[in-house]
């Protein structure tokens, strides 16, 4: 082991950071060139070792101090505090308690972190009578008692009914909420409804939530489907927030569509008169478009995906394909992988992987004998001649799949990409690009369309593009003839949509100029300084109901603007927060379009061609449980990464 020696005191160099004050600078053997030694810095509470900042920097010294336990503790103990607070949020994703390490133990509050962990990290209820792990905590805390798992069972059942009441009062508070909703299956053939309320809160960060997953009774018709949605937005007291609901295409989703559009008619809780209510998965569309293209290449997976199989089957022959890899100057760094097979965005990266090493499966081949799914020549260039298209596909999978950031605004310029390629495939004089371009195109036009006012909107109000994505855009998806009428269409529902909200607006400043006039009346009939009052307030009512009505409307001012310069870390909610006193209405309006989503599905699971299917543990547990742990786990996640994300704002 090396061992650290300090360096002499006065070589050190004054440092300004108050970092310093928990770091020394030490000399330590070079592991890289030996008998050399190399400059380090070492904390003093636990002497991990960190480069010497050259630049001055000290961002990674502050951030070991900021997850550092033992630094934490020696700070409390000189305090002469009794208990350590941390944070292990991004290592856990949890809040964790105060920690007494003083010998005071609460049983309670352990209890409560272990049924926590349980359901964040989708641990079994039996791990709470495992020997290990009674071990472990027996270790920490000798006065801790062992847990049985049904007691961390209603544990965590009563974490998901405490937590739930939290978010009911949470959601009374925000504007309009969009629903994803689609289904899951268990190994046990029952069928699950997950449904999340997406929504922008107060801080104008983009929140969502899991509010469902409830077993679904067979049939799985469209009318059930609306009836156990509705029903859950009723136990929830959130059915007059509701402002889109994002499907996959299915027939018995748009029957579920239509008849709960018809419920919130007959309440009168309809948002913009349903013209946006139903959103159709574009993750889902898209994979409709990638299946196409599978199955043209589908003997040139297959041979892939058992050359990779073969090789990394055995060390040896591994080591000799790697090999044949350095002697033909290719890069080792990124070697091959396997696919999981329902999910197309790992086949489409199993194929770009394998496509670099083509001359390298020839010169295997000739090798071994016994290797017998070399790709043909002719498959390979039927995969250079689609490679665009997946690529293409992937990326706009990707973004549209988000759930942490708003993804309808960026809807237009994937889009026009896809588009793109698909035109340029079924106007090519390659007869296979030709005919698989026009099938996809084909597909494309059937259900983009539906959605396009919607998210042209979107677009409008990211202050990067405004009408300018629409202008530059339209030409490129409609014919000559359609563009100008469909710019004016999106144009005039705008502007529609923007009278909505200022006819709400007006009603609110009504309604408070008409209690200031109250108060007003009640100081006159006081003394001659309250009279006075009574006249100063309702001249500066006055003033304010001129200026509006001479003053440009939010919209006109926002769109007079010139568009901000394009910029890929452009964060669209911080900036309308920013501007939400510039624009009060139209803030609105941009609050709840954008927390739109297009897709029904995380990004971990768009990929998927299979459907979305339960692991084998909570497929074993009762319906009830299943939707108590995995509500939970979406609460408990969401509230940390907003609990961080309002201390960076802050």
């Amino acid at each position: 082991m090396v061992e650290d020696d300090e360096l002499p005191k006065s070589s050190r160099k004054r440092k300004h950071s108050d970092v310093w004050d928990h770091f020394e600078e030490v000399e330590v053997l070079s592991k890289k060139k030996k008998g050399e030694t190399e400059r380090k810095v070492k904390c003093k509470a636990c002497s991990k070792l960190y480069m010497y900042p050259k630049t001055g920097t000290t961002t990674t010294m502050k951030r070991h101090l900021d997850g550092c336990f033992a630094h934490h503790g020696e700070e409390n103990i000189k305090k002469g505090q009794g208990t350590l607070n941390f944070d292990a949020a991004d290592a856990c994703g949890i809040d964790l308690p105060v920690v007494n390490f003083s010998g005071g133990y609460d049983h309670a509050k352990i209890r409560e972190l272990i049924a926590t962990m349980i359901i964040v990290h989708e641990y079994p209820f039996r791990m709470v009578e495992h020997f290990w792990f009674n071990a472990l905590m027996k270790t920490l805390n000798p006065s801790y008692q062992k847990t049985s798992r049904t007691t961390i069972k209603n544990e965590c059942l009563q974490i998901f009914k405490s937590r739930k009441e939290t978010l009911k009062k949470e959601l009374k508070h925000v504007g309009k909420i969009s629903l994803t909703c689609d289904l899951w299956t268990s190994n046990q053939t029952l069928c699950y409804m997950s449904l999340v309320a997406h929504y922008i809160d107060s801080e104008w960060n983009m929140q969502y939530r899991v509010i469902s997953f409830l077993e679904l009774e067979p049939p799985h018709t469209g009318i059930v489907i609306s009836q156990a949605i509705f029903e859950c937005l009723s136990d929830w007291k959130i059915e007059d927030k509701i402002a889109t609901i994002t499907l996959d295409n299915a027939s018995s989703n748009d029957v579920a569509a239509c008849q709960l559009m018809s419920k919130f008619k007959a309440r009168g809780s309809v948002f913009f008169h349903g013209k946006f209510f139903h959103v159709r998965c574009s993750a889902h569309i898209l994979n409709l478009l990638v299946s196409d293209v599978l199955k043209a290449i589908e003997p040139l997976i297959e041979n892939i995906r058992k050359t990779v199989k073969y090789l990394k089957k055995s060390p040896s022959r591994l080591y000799k394909f790697t090999e044949i890899v350095k002697s033909l100057n290719m890069s080792t760094k990124r070697g091959l992988r396997l696919d999981v097979p329902t999910r197309w965005g790992s086949t489409y990266k199993m194929l770009e992987r394998a496509f670099s090493f083509k001359n390298a499966f020839l010169h295997y081949a000739d090798l071994d004998a016994n290797y017998k799914w070399e790709p043909s020549s002719q498959e390979w260039r039927l995969y250079a001649k689609i490679r665009d298209i997946l690529a293409v596909l992937s990326m706009a999978t990707t973004v549209f799949s988000g759930s942490t950031y708003p993804t309808a605004n960026e809807f237009f310029l994937l889009i026009v990409n896809v588009k793109k390629v698909l035109n340029d495939a079924s106007v090519s004089t390659d007869k296979f690009l030709h005919d698989m371009g026009n099938a996809m195109l084909q597909k494309f036009e059937k259900y983009w369309k539906e959605c396009s006012t919607l998210l042209s909107i979107a677009s409008i109000l990211d202050p990067r593009y405004k009408m300018d994505l629409i202008n530059f855009c339209f030409p490129k998806i409609y014919v000559a003839s359609d563009i100008e009428h469909n710019i004016d269409s999106v144009s005039s529902t705008l502007k529609e949509l923007y009278e909505h909200y200022e006819s709400d607006h007006t009603a609110n400043l009504v309604a408070a100029e008409k209690k200031v006039d109250n108060q007003a009346v009640a100081l006159e009939n006081g003394t001659s300084s309250n009279s006075l009052m009574a006249i100063s307030t309702q001249f500066r009512t006055f003033m304010k109901t001129t200026a509006k009505k001479v003053s440009k409307s939010d919209l006109v001012a926002y769109l007079d603007e010139a568009a901000l310069n394009h910029s890929e870390d452009f964060d669209v909610l911080l900036w309308w927060k920013q501007n939400s006193s510039r624009y009060p209405i139209l803030s609105k309006v941009a609050k709840d379009i954008l927390t739109v989503p297009v897709s029904t599905v995380s990004s971990e699971s768009s990929f998927s061609t299979g459907g979305r299917v339960l692991d084998n543990y909570r497929s074993s547990l009762l319906p009830y449980t299943v939707e108590a742990l995995v509500c939970s786990a979406s609460w408990i996640r969401g509230s940390q990464k907003k609990k961080k994300a309002n201390k960076v704002s802050s």
